[in-house]
């Protein structure tokens, strides 16, 4: 299929600058469940939608999906960093910010250093060239920058300001800084972020990889669900000349006929066009939901820090495999509409004209009967029994108006008279155009 016709939801892509929801730069960006990422006033903004053990819940405004909230609110999800850094080059490419000085704090970010991750002003640029220890770091204007680059410092400790968050506690599945690591997470397993970001960084990936085939699989029975109701449309029509022209021998009871006939056609397009709209409806809301969580991923993968993919890994490969196994693809319905003609379709301004609209036919194999009277029948007496008849594609013909024409025989002679011995129902046949409850002989 054409990369052309691949739905876009530009609104959920991870580090775009400006919020789907209020359509202003983020403000605080926070990534829900589902991966699509707000900014905190929109996410505060929102109302619960549930009460769960593990705390609320709410509707993404994105892609209405139900997301479960952390036990602390929305104030307690995943900050999307990248967001945060697309904020700040937006900022810059418009003339309308500047990023602080990592070292000083007061002067103005016109400097990026390779080595320490900061962003420095001239005068600690300088500075941070004249340092024996710095001298050889590698130091790029910020608008020389290569795209992708980040412009946020490493995060610090929330309780030790002056330690970064550089360790990654694996019992806990949270990052630390090493005075954490000797007090919180003492006798814990600690490794370094860049280590536990290279392994779940190869999951990502495996998630990934298992994900992305499924864009294809969903863009192609949407192709499908365009070319039945292509076919769909296409049917209907040859069916309005098919009527056309059987009605031209009758005079005003047979235009009235024709009419009917048209209506009881539209009737049942429309019906199998919402049937339709519905199943594309669900495949372009999962398509859309797994192309955001792919893009995501690997936006994440290419773009995100350490510390972000460390975080999110969880969150990313739960959304992944919530995806994966959701039942997305349907058949897609191709049973027609049948015009049969020579059908008696009664009196119409006493005129006995012929032609009906079949919307579906009893399939055998999907009609049951049910009751007590199946396993005793005698001759004589009054007995009971259900028959329910559905379509091949499984619609139940009530649903539909239509009233099957029921003959018990037997089986081997055909005969309609029943013997006073017990009989059990051996099959369902079609005799003439007529459903047929065959019993044995």
């Amino acid at each position: 299929m054409a990369q052309s016709g691949r739905l876009e939801d530009a609104s959920a892509v991870l580090g775009q600058s400006h919020c789907p929801q209020c359509g202003d730069l983020f403000s605080d960006p926070r990534v829900l469940p589902c991966l699509h990422t707000l900014c905190m006033r929109c996410l505060q903004d929102l109302e619960p939608f549930s009460a769960q053990e593990r705390g609320q819940s709410a509707l993404c405004p994105v892609c209405d999906s139900e997301v479960s909230l952390p036990l602390g609110g929305v104030t307690d999800l995943l900050p999307d960093l990248l967001a945060q850094n697309q904020v700040l080059l937006e900022r810059l490419r418009c003339g309308g910010g500047h990023v602080p000085c990592d070292l000083c704090g007061d002067g103005k970010g016109e400097w990026r250093c390779l080595d320490c991750k900061v962003t420095v002003c001239e005068f600690c640029c300088q500075a941070h060239r004249r340092q024996k220890r710095t001298a050889e770091h590698s130091l790029l204007p910020i608008q020389d920058l290569p795209p992708g680059s980040s412009l946020s410092p490493l995060p610090v400790c929330s309780l030790h300001a002056l330690e970064e968050l550089r360790l990654f506690c694996e019992s806990c599945s949270l990052p630390s800084c090493r005075d954490c690591a000797l007090v919180k997470h003492l006798g814990h397993e600690i490794r370094p972020v860049p280590e536990v970001a290279g392994r779940h960084r190869a999951e990502l990936q495996g998630a990934l990889a298992k994900s992305e085939p499924q864009l294809e699989v969903l863009e192609a029975a949407l192709h499908r669900v365009q070319e039945a109701e292509d076919d769909l449309t296409r049917s209907a029509e040859v069916l309005r000349q098919d009527v056309e022209a059987f009605t031209e021998g009758y005079m005003r009871a047979v235009q009235k006929h024709r009419l009917r006939l048209l209506q009881d056609i539209e009737e049942e397009v429309l019906r199998k066009d919402q049937a339709l709209t519905l199943q594309r409806a669900r495949l372009r809301q999962h398509l859309t939901d797994l192309r955001t969580s792919t893009t995501f991923t690997r936006g994440l993968l290419e773009r995100g820090p350490d510390l972000q993919i460390v975080q999110a890994k969880t969150l990313v490969v739960s959304r992944l495999k919530e995806l994966k196994q959701g039942d997305y693809i349907q058949q897609v319905q191709t049973e027609g509409i049948v015009f049969n003609p020579k059908e008696e379709a009664g009196l119409c301004q006493g005129y006995q004209v012929y032609g009906a609209v079949q919307r579906g036919c009893a399939d055998p194999e999907r009609c049951q009967v049910r009751g007590q009277g199946l396993q005793s029948v005698y001759q004589g007496r009054l007995c009971s029994f259900t028959l329910s008849c559905s379509t091949k594609s499984g619609e139940r013909l009530e649903k539909m108006g239509a009233t099957p024409k029921i003959t018990i025989l037997q089986k081997e002679s055909g005969r309609l008279v029943v013997s006073t011995a017990a009989m059990v129902i051996t099959c369902l046949e079609m005799v003439g155009g007529v459903l047929a409850i065959v019993y044995p002989e």
